[in-house]
């Protein structure tokens, strides 16, 4: 299946392993379920469910998983990037459902359980029926002719970030994920990096970092290369190592000399003033009139020496100061 869309490509890439989607399923799949389920037998199919008129909004996963008595289950990760919920996706989902049986019978086997999870990273609440029999008009004395099923819903715009469970990968990649969408991605991103730059061996860090940058880059968002270069600046001095390789290194480079041709010196100068504004609200709170006016008389080399004062000061006013002398 051709991906053009970045959030597929992301979730493809993180979720295409198993130990991340066991960590998802252990933190966000009911306690009965997980009890009937081996998770350690989780096996990622590779066939694809999805309509070619949905795939701009969809991508599906299908991994087999072993029930804990030894017969054999399903679970189906269906991922909505809609930035709003879609009233029919319990519909949508049962046709899912019987393409998976479908395939089954044509295979020989008997007809096995499927979970529905449905991720959803939109930046409206989910509001869409969770049961399939909700979409239907029916009088109580019809029951008996409806498909009654439910899907499990991961709705990250109702999650708050405190409340994101799972280890690093699970927690970074879902608080992308929640923030992609929506303004300000800068300051989450000091959370992300940090996150992922605990990985151990420091190949893993890198090679998480490195995707999950040009994921951001490529999805449809307010961050800028000038702000990943500021987090990536800040969070290797916090950690004391190089965050990406070489070639990643090169490959910012070339997007900002890009940037440069292209004529967005003045796009260049607002996102670090951006970038700037959200690191002081991420230390000190929100930046009063006087530190505003400060960083609009910075020219674009100012700004990003302001970087290391608002790195290296205890307090607001201390970097008010600071930049004031700075532009004196």
């Amino acid at each position: 299946m051709a991906m053009s869309n970045p959030h597929d490509r992301y979730f493809r890439e993180v979720f295409s392993d198993p130990v991340v989607v066991q960590d998802l399923l252990r933190n966000y799949l009911p306690a009965p379920v997980l009890a009937a389920l081996d998770l350690t037998t989780l096996d990622l199919q590779q066939e694809s469910f999805i309509d070619e008129e949905l795939r701009q909004h969809f991508t599906d996963m299908l991994y087999t998983v072993t029930q804990r008595e030894g017969k054999p289950a399903q679970v189906y990760i269906l991922f909505e990037h809609k930035s709003y919920p879609d009233r029919l996706t319990s519909f949508q989902l049962l046709r899912y459902l019987v393409r998976i049986w479908e395939r089954m019978l044509r295979q020989g086997e008997a007809l096995a359980p499927i979970i529905p999870l449905v991720f959803y990273h939109g930046v409206e609440a989910w509001n869409a029926p969770r049961r399939f029999a909700d979409l239907l008009a029916a009088p109580a004395a019809l029951n008996g002719y409806t498909p009654h099923f439910a899907y499990e819903l991961l709705d990250l715009s109702a999650l708050p970030e405190d409340a994101i469970k799972g280890e690093v990968v699970l927690r970074a990649v879902l608080l992308a994920f929640r923030s992609v969408l929506r303004p300000n991605v800068g300051v989450r991103l000091f959370d992300i990096v940090r996150l992922l730059s605990e990985l151990t061996p420091e190949r893993s860090a890198l090679q998480y970092i490195e995707t999950l940058l040009r994921y951001l880059v490529a999805a449809p968002s307010d961050l800028t290369v000038e702000q990943i270069r500021t987090v990536l600046e800040i969070v290797g001095k916090e950690k004391q190592t190089m965050l990406i390789s070489p070639a990643a290194q090169q490959w910012l480079e070339e997007g900002r000399e890009e940037g440069r041709e292209e004529g967005r010196q003045e796009g260049q100068l607002q996102g670090k003033r951006q970038m700037l504004v959200e690191l002081i609200t991420y230390r000190f709170g929100a930046p009063d009139a006087a530190l505003l006016a400060a960083l609009d008389v910075c020219s674009l080399e100012q700004l990003s020496a302001a970087s290391r004062i608002v790195l290296d000061a205890n307090s607001a006013q201390a970097v008010l100061e600071a930049l004031q002398r700075l532009t004196a």
